[in-house]
């Protein structure tokens, strides 16, 4: 039973790498500009850049589209393990959703470069547990919108999530538990806050158990964290730039270069 649950969740896995590969980033971008969104700004294949180029409503467009691959992946591992084999009944459902985000990172269709884990790090985190999904996401906007660098928002909210994840009673279990079948009395409670596991009722199959789930998440947490290494070197040195711009600045450089413009328009003129 264990060598048939790898293989179903192996042959999920793949599958959810090659469509987690798929970049809506360089595909957008590439569709309204004809640029390549890795040539441009930071050249990160991810919605952070892509926002920088085409607009940040675009950016976060992308953003959610990038975060629903996690659940898509979910979705396609639990449609295979509807096919009625002992390959794919007993499918960990949870892992292909990794492998999504790997793929993101170093996508297949386009030599490896990706973006750095961030929206599938969030649709990840939604998957596994949406109540630490949205501490994810208030403390990342937070940070941002105080901070200006979606970096440190990024960096320190995945942090807080992969920590999160660890404490058992935001899962709605009373200890620590390697047994998926302890969640079956957190969901007669009304808790599914780790409502992914209860598509393995329809096989009635076992559940995608805590350890295994946090490894998954702490595994992204540190893709994530890696991905961002240059960032955390530049924040350490105080080089990062910001994404948002403070108040007043657009109004202050529109008016240096009406100046510029001016003065130039009154050399030509001399």
């Amino acid at each position: 039973m264990y060598l048939e649950t790898i293989i179903g969740t192996a042959i999920a896995s793949i599958i959810a790498y090659l469509l987690g590969s798929f970049s809506f980033s360089i595909t957008i971008v590439k569709l309204k500009t004809n640029k390549d969104v890795r040539d441009q700004g930071s050249k990160n294949a991810g919605a952070t850049n892509a926002s920088r180029i085409i607009g940040k409503k675009w950016g976060a467009f992308i953003m959610i589209l990038d975060a629903l691959k996690i659940l898509i992946a979910v979705t396609v591992a639990f449609a295979l393990s509807q096919i009625p084999t002992s390959y794919f009944q007993n499918i960990i459902l949870i892992v292909p959703g990794l492998f999504a985000l790997i793929g993101h990172c170093w996508p297949i269709y386009y030599k490896f470069k990706g973006g750095k884990a961030v929206s599938c790090f969030l649709g990840l985190m939604f998957t596994a547990n949406y109540i630490v999904g949205i501490i994810l996401f208030t403390t990342w906007l937070v940070l941002v919108l105080s901070t200006r660098k979606v970096s440190i928002g990024s960096i320190f909210a995945a942090i807080l999530a992969g920590v999160l994840m660890w404490i058992p009673q935001i899962s709605g279990l009373n200890t620590f538990s390697i047994h998926g079948a302890d969640f079956i009395n957190a969901f007669n409670k009304g808790i599914n806050f780790v409502w992914f596991n209860k598509m393995h009722e329809v096989n009635g199959s076992n559940y995608d158990n805590f350890l295994i789930i946090n490894l998954v998440t702490t595994t992204a947490m540190i893709i994530l964290l890696a991905r961002h290494w240059q960032n955390i070197q530049r924040l350490i040195k105080g080089t990062e730039p910001a994404f948002l711009k403070k108040r007043g600045s657009k109004e202050k450089e529109s008016k240096q270069e009406e100046v510029k413009v001016k003065n130039n328009n009154q050399k030509v003129a001399n």
